[in-house]
């Protein structure tokens, strides 16, 4: 009898082992169910984002901020036979960074800070490209537009734009076309050209992909203009300012972001990239204000309505293509 005792105990013990037995199946199921449960709740913390409190501490400002800015030095070819007059002489083309305010705005500031001779050849609301393909006598203000003015200049007759100018009521107009006709340009050492949001507000393509010259399109009137002034005059340095942030004002009198307002051919921003392209193909240099100057951060300080400056904007655009003429005119070799 305690013989079947122990038979039984034994045989109990063996059935509490096998009970016992793990199971890798379950193991393994059970393994995968706890990385799942773990990814979702991290992916759940993830997609939550972490709130990070502002450090009034901390200058935002001395963050990088990655612009376009491209400065081409000169081909020491180009100034071959030049000689250099020891007086650094700058010409300004554009429209109303130069034009709003000839007294003491950007023109100025610049000759100020580069201690050089500028000359002031802005015209109010003109753009970078043309109305028309041709000229329309019907539009003789086509005249003060980029590809036109560079025409004048090209030719060396200013008669038509004069007489255009002198039938305009705003005397910025005929201000401008005045200096046109004193300026020398074999002389003349920098171009700098400046428009703003104009093209953009005018709803004017940014660009036409199946004629990159057309100068009826933003980057095609920028193109073709800045083509005709290297071929012209290839001892001038040219530098291409783009516009700065801007807000665009609709026909209820509401503002509206720039950089995210679509007109029909690109936000404001889209314009830049497409000018930045299109002035890299003319081998000229470019400046990036919409990023590097004044942009969606600062431009409160900077602006005084939707797309003009007080006079701290225009310091601030002319410090920054001062500190490229001034410190940065290389001259290379190509050969």
């Amino acid at each position: 009898m305690n013989q079947n005792k122990e038979n039984i105990t034994e045989n109990t013990g063996e059935e509490k082992k096998r009970s016992f037995r793990p199971n890798f199946h379950f193991i393994i199921i059970l393994a995968i169910l706890i990385i799942v449960a773990v990814s979702v709740i991290r992916l759940l913390r993830w997609n939550q984002g972490t709130t990070i409190e502002d450090d009034p501490s901390v200058d935002p400002s001395q963050f990088d901020v990655e612009t376009l800015d491209m400065i081409i030095p000169m081909d020491a070819s180009r100034l071959e036979g030049r000689e250099d007059d020891g007086v650094t002489t700058i010409l300004c083309l554009g429209n109303n960074p130069f034009s709003e305010n000839r007294e003491n705005g950007l023109a100025v500031k610049i000759a100020e800070k580069t201690g050089a001779v500028v000359y002031n050849c802005g015209f109010p609301v003109s753009s970078a490209a043309c109305k028309y393909p041709i000229y329309n006598p019907e539009f003789p203000q086509d005249h003060f537009n980029f590809y036109y003015v560079v025409e004048c200049f090209r030719n060396n007759e200013f008669t038509a734009i004069n007489s255009i100018a002198s039938h305009e009521v705003d005397p910025r107009y005929q201000q401008a076309v005045d200096v046109m006709k004193t300026v020398d340009m074999d002389k003349v050492d920098i171009i700098i050209v400046m428009y703003d949001s104009t093209d953009y507000n005018n709803g004017t393509p940014s660009d036409n992909p199946g004629n990159p010259y057309d100068v009826t399109a933003f980057t095609g009137g920028l193109r073709t203009t800045l083509k005709n002034i290297t071929a012209t005059w290839p001892h001038i340095r040219t530098f291409v300012m783009s516009p700065t942030y801007a807000q665009y004002l609709d026909g209820d009198g509401n503002l509206r972001n720039g950089t995210q307002t679509d007109l029909g051919n690109g936000t404001l921003n889209h314009y830049l990239v497409k000018e930045a392209e299109a002035v890299m193909d003319c081998g000229v240099s470019f400046i990036d204000n919409y990023y590097g100057t004044i942009n969606e951060d600062n431009y409160s300080e900077y602006m005084i309505d939707h797309m003009n400056y007080n006079d701290a904007g225009y310091d601030k655009l002319a410090q920054r293509i001062a500190d490229i003429i001034n410190n940065n005119l290389g001259v290379v070799n190509s050969n």
